[in-house]
């Protein structure tokens, strides 16, 4: 398994290395191309180069596909909080400009209340030269039957 590199901002390392070790066995990380790019105590980065099976018309990337992308954002900002897996109960987007494909985007995730059970994270949608597309808020509970690693 080729293990995601990604920077650790100040994240305890256990729970880093759970969240790396975790993400690439994921199906769904694989199939969409969404890489981590860093980690940090509430917050979490990723990346993607959609290519045109991920477009529309006009080489517009799919509003889904940005969805996707700030819903998972959010979750492993979630996850940094103390290394559980956090489950989406609900998010918002808003879409402020198109993305296109073969061009790079980036998420960054933010929790903004991370509560004992429930957490609520804003999610912010970038292009490759940095202008926002799409911000989020969501809420996320925390999975009590399943975990990234013993809770901290």
């Amino acid at each position: 398994m080729n293990i995601t590199e990604a920077e650790n901002r100040g994240l305890d390392k256990d729970i880093f290395d759970h969240i790396r070790n975790k993400w690439d066995s994921q199906a769904c990380h694989q199939t969409m191309g969404i890489k981590i790019t860093y980690l940090g105590t509430g917050v979490a980065g990723i990346k993607k180069n959609p290519n045109t099976n991920f477009s529309t018309d006009g080489g517009r990337v799919h509003g889904g596909v940005i969805a996707t992308l700030a819903d998972t954002v959010m979750g492993v900002a979630a996850a940094t909080i103390n290394g559980q897996i956090y489950r989406t109960v609900d998010m918002n987007i808003n879409y402020f400009a198109p993305a296109f494909e073969e061009t790079e985007l980036t998420a960054e995730g933010c929790v903004i209340h991370p509560g004992n059970t429930v957490a609520v994270v804003e999610g912010s949608l970038f292009n490759n030269e940095g202008k926002l597309i799409a911000k989020s808020r969501g809420t996320f509970i925390k999975d009590t039957k399943h975990q990234l690693c013993e809770e901290k």
